[in-house]
């Protein structure tokens, strides 16, 4: 029977937008003076415009200074908006139109951007924006990542405890699909306990797809220096969406932030698109650990953290 899955209940969303560029020449040269000294004004009118919620930015209100790429000359801009509207007003009306109508005189060819959904009352750091950005550039536009064209239902990924009503329906999806395809003689592993997804040794995510969780997964810390992917999930009928990818690259950053410097993982071999995911995370085969070890049909991955 297809487990029943309920609709979100109503989370305010809002919209998080990053962008990047080279400029041609440093922050104080000449050829960047006319940028440099129309930021306060512009950062002024955003502040002041109807749907701003926050923008990055130093203590001094400048986000120039702020590096984060490997070129010293690469600057980001990361803001949150009520909605794709108000971010859209903003941009293409008024002084800052004008002000992009010049980019070109201040900034190298190409650059960088991304929009994304989040939960209202949070912000989004710059680590979670590049990744975002990476997501884009590696996947294509999703409802996870996307561009200033694209038409998607809303997504987000969130944190959640194993005993929220989301979660159970997602898991006995997941326990029938691994069980009714296990090859003869193998073992699926499917145990996660409350205490592996607690703040000190892992997390567990849903993504909620236009209101309805449609993907899971999980991490859970095996060593000091490790953490393992557990229950990955997707369901069948968003296949294609790439929620998939969007929860392990929201475990993959957690995982990150947390410290560790490696993610495992065990699958089967027969789970081609699993593999096939994993494989594009920069995951390839590792020697078996823990219970795995004597299970002869585990094929388990691992990934540096780096």
């Amino acid at each position: 029977m297809q487990p029943k899955f309920r609709t979100l209940v109503h989370v305010q969303l809002h919209l998080a937008q990053f962008n990047v560029g080279t400029l041609r020449a440093p922050i104080g040269h000449p050829d960047t003076a006319d940028f440099t000294n129309a930021l306060p004004e512009v950062n002024a009118l955003a502040e002041s415009s109807p749907g701003y919620v926050w923008r990055l930015q130093t203590d001094a209100g400048d986000a120039t200074s702020i590096s984060v790429y490997r070129n010293p000359l690469t600057i980001v801009n990361l803001s949150v908006w009520e909605s794709p509207e108000a971010l859209r007003d903003f941009v293409a009306r008024g002084m800052h139109r004008d002000f992009l109508r010049h980019r070109g005189n201040w900034f190298e060819p190409g650059s960088g951007l991304v929009h994304w959904w989040i939960p209202a009352g949070t912000t989004p750091t710059v680590e979670q924006a590049m990744r975002r950005l990476a997501f884009l550039d590696r996947f294509g536009p999703t409802a996870y990542a996307f561009g200033t064209r694209s038409t998607f239902p809303a997504t987000v990924v969130v944190r959640r405890s194993l005993d929220h009503p989301d979660v159970p329906p997602m898991l006995e999806a997941l326990d029938h699909e691994l069980i009714s395809t296990e090859p003869e003689g193998g073992i699926c592993h499917i145990t996660l306990d409350p205490e592996h997804v607690t703040d000190d040794n892992g997390a567990f995510f849903v993504a909620y797809h236009d209101g309805v969780p449609r993907a899971c997964g999980a991490y859970r810390r095996i060593t000091d220096d490790a953490a393992e992917v557990k229950r990955m999930w997707a369901n069948p009928e968003c296949r294609g969406a790439k929620l998939g990818a969007a929860v392990l690259d929201t475990i993959e950053g957690a995982a990150r932030a947390d410290g560790y410097r490696e993610l495992r993982l065990e699958t089967g071999e027969h789970l081609a698109a699993a593999v096939g995911l994993y494989r594009a995370f920069g995951f390839s085969p590792c020697e078996p650990w823990g219970d795995y070890i004597d299970s002869p049909l585990s094929y388990c991955m691992a990934t540096p953290l780096t």
